[in-house]
């Protein structure tokens, strides 16, 4: 058997009642559906990159419907890439207010 100090005993139990503890809360978000939704939100918090983007991706924008986003691709194709984020622009369709909003989803 190991010959552990009373300290370390007590700090392999500690890992070990951490390590189960860890195991259970794991297996209840997994198994209550409301409980991760709490923990992992439906939130994009990441920017897309406007020139990289494909169609498909940039239709499921809020406020992009799918006419538009083949503007913005024929844009983007027609004119190389996009080097400023205000080139959106010059897309029909898109005015002073569609661009804030946008501006707030795209970076180049």
């Amino acid at each position: 058997m190991l010959n552990f100090t009373t300290e370390e005993r007590k700090v392999a139990l500690f890992l070990l009642g951490l390590a189960f503890c860890g195991l259970i809360l794991n297996n209840l978000i997994k198994v209550n559906a409301r409980v991760e939704k709490l923990v992992y939100p439906q939130v994009e918090l990441a920017k897309l990159n406007l020139n990289k983007i494909s169609l498909s991706e940039i239709s499921k924008v809020k406020g992009v419907s799918l006419k538009l986003g083949e503007r913005i691709i024929e844009y983007r194709s027609l004119h190389k890439e996009f080097r400023f984020l205000e080139e959106l622009k010059e897309v029909k369709g898109i005015g002073r207010l569609r661009y804030e909003r946008l501006k707030e989803v795209f970076f180049i």
